[in-house]
């Protein structure tokens, strides 16, 4: 089984979650989860984790 197409799709899907956890930040929008409000430094970390795991499948991906 090939799972080259597998890692090159779930990089993608990461860099849309970290895309989209980075406009929340910058633009300080609200997030509340129940009663709780999820601070904007969560978005940033979610950001960071994102995009290292993009990083992470490409590299699985582009290998031979």
């Amino acid at each position: 089984m090939n799972s080259k197409p597998y890692c090159a799709i779930s990089s993608l899907v990461f860099t849309v979650v970290a895309i989209a956890h980075a406009v929340r930040a910058l633009r300080g929008l609200p997030l509340v989860v129940g009663a709780w409000q999820v601070p904007v430094s969560a978005s940033w970390l979610a950001t960071v984790i994102g995009i290292l795991l993009a990083i992470w499948g490409l590299r699985l991906a582009s290998r031979p």
